[in-house]
């Protein structure tokens, strides 16, 4: 089994256990090389592009000389250089070898190739793709040019080698930080004994919270509960060990590279410990939005700049172990207070006496910048998972606006024969319509099929796989926060947009212009 094997059985699987399981069976029995090599590709370790976009088009050019129309109609409709030019270029009549290790191979050619000069190469390259079946082609140029996605996330890789070797993942996460080296050594070297600092530094199942109505509010006890903010970041575990400082995000992610801030202010903290809590964009006295906190998420690196400009902080809200001791079967009021013993940056907690009180702490909450509230029952101890009556959640209600579709392009998986994803606009001063939120859900399926043969009908101009439609469809949409934005047109940047409903009874000209989202700024950060 090699790589171009595994791609075919990750391309034709929208089922993540059948990811998972295809990338099991690779690892188990593809050569190591090869396992090795395409482990780097698949977690984005490989950063260098050997081959520039600019040449594999001047390549398409060449091979078209005459019919250079014949690739750009292809490339708008395809939308994907490598995918296009595997289409065109590739042996269609050629079958993909899926034994015998490719990827070793192809690196070499990759960095022969660029060696070359722009003549040599566009020669040497299509003579390349004429003897390659058309997911060689594909993948040969992908992993040459850099942007190589095929829907595995690196932290299903991380899962799937947990289980390849049957170790804790955990610690693989730990071991695939930094620096990997692709060699036929490389599983090897994760197999190695786990070290009892590997085995501190795991993180725990995560207490969940239940979703609360008001009416769900007023039958519990306000004196059996303590109330606090629901803040808008990234939950998180912050272990610290004898020997080191760990950051693992709720999805079972060791996201310490990118918050070297946090990791910084940690070192101060007492060892063998674990805090949960929230990373949060900003400092505590000014909070910035999750937009912001989003510029350090998936970055290979974390500047000087970017720690400047979009600095991040942890806040505290349980604590899971100190000086080593388990606290999770202790009640949440014993490890709230020893918490707050410790110097580090805390959430603010209330024991209400009534129901007001939780109500009051809810309506300030957009004012602090949160999502809304949690409610913890008083004596509930820490266990994984959504756990009855320990924890819940009373988020704030939605924002909402009225907007036009304005493009929409065909969605993916059981909507990939659908336009289920829409730019959605609002009108500024100048009377023109402008993008304000991309929403992917929110219709029914009967509806989503409708709109399909809406905008099908009433297509202006396509531009690849985005079509412009008739701004006449309007659509109710609910966000969960708004922030100033240098980055799109209309300046501002929506939290979580997604449709509420197709408001079939109103006409273009009843949407909401950008003085509306100026007002919900302005409410949402009065005192």
């Amino acid at each position: 089994m090699n790589f171009v094997h595994l791609f075919q059985m990750l391309d034709t699987n929208q089922s993540t256990n059948a990811k998972r399981s295809a990338l099991v069976e690779f690892i188990e029995t593809a050569h190591p090389l090869e396992s090795a090599l395409a482990v780097e590709a698949l977690t984005g370790r490989r950063e260098r592009r050997q081959l520039k976009p600019s040449l594999l088009k001047q390549a398409a050019y060449q091979a078209f000389a005459d019919e250079s129309w014949l690739f750009e109609e292809c490339y708008a409709a395809v939308g994907d250089l490598s995918e296009t030019l595997a289409i065109l270029l590739a042996n269609q009549e050629a079958v993909s070898q899926t034994e015998d290790p490719v990827l070793a191979q192809w690196q070499a050619c990759q960095r022969e190739l660029s060696k070359k000069e722009p003549d040599t190469l566009t020669s040497d390259l299509l003579g390349l793709l004429s003897v390659m079946s058309r997911d060689e082609a594909f993948l040969f140029l992908k992993l040459s040019s850099g942007g190589f996605r095929v829907g595995v996330s690196k932290g299903l890789v991380h899962d799937a080698i947990a289980r390849a070797i049957d170790m804790d993942r955990a610690v693989i996460e730990e071991r695939m930080m930094g620096a990997f080296i692709p060699n036929e050594d490389w599983l090897h070297r994760l197999k190695e004994p786990v070290t009892q600092n590997e085995l501190d530094a795991r993180p725990l199942p995560f207490l969940l919270a239940n979703p609360l109505s008001e009416s769900d509010v007023l039958k519990l006890d306000p004196n059996h509960v303590a109330v606090e903010y629901k803040w808008d970041g990234i939950r998180a575990q912050l272990i610290k060990t004898h020997e080191t400082i760990r950051l693992w995000s709720r999805g079972d992610q060791d996201i310490t590279e990118q918050f070297p801030d946090i990791i910084e202010a940690a070192t101060t903290l007492p060892s063998q410990l674990i805090l949960d809590g929230e990373i949060l964009a900003g400092s505590p006295e000014q909070l910035q939005t999750f937009n912001d906190l989003q510029t350090r998420l998936n970055r290979k690196r974390i500047t000087q700049n970017l720690l400047k400009t979009n600095p991040a902080f942890f806040k505290a809200y349980d604590l899971l172990r100190v000086d080593g001791e388990d606290m999770r079967t202790q009640p949440l009021t014993v490890r709230k207070n020893i918490l707050s013993k410790i110097n580090v940056i805390q959430s603010q907690v209330i024991y209400p006496a009534a129901h007001q009180d939780i109500q009051d702490m809810r309506l300030k909450a957009r004012i602090e910048g949160a999502e809304g509230i949690m409610i913890k029952d008083r004596q509930s101890t820490y266990v994984g998972g959504r756990k009855t009556g320990h924890w819940w959640k009373w988020k704030l209600d939605p924002m909402t606006a009225d907007c036009v579709l304005i493009y929409a392009q065909a969605g993916h998986g059981r909507r990939a024969s659908l336009h289920s994803d829409y730019t959605l606009a609002c009108w500024n001063q100048n009377n023109e319509l402008v993008p304000v939120a991309k929403a992917y859900s929110g219709l029914t399926d009967a509806e989503l099929k409708a709109m399909d043969q809406w905008i099908r009908k009433h297509t202006l101009q396509k531009f690849g796989p985005v079509r412009q439609v008739e701004a006449v469809q309007v659509f109710e949409i609910g966000f969960e926060g708004i922030a100033r934005s240098t980055r799109h047109k209309s300046g501002i940047a929506l939290r979580f947009p997604r449709i509420l409903r197709w408001r079939q009874d109103v006409g273009p000209q009843d949407a909401d212009h950008l003085s509306h989202f100026e007002t919900l700024m302005s409410d949402s950060n009065a005192v």
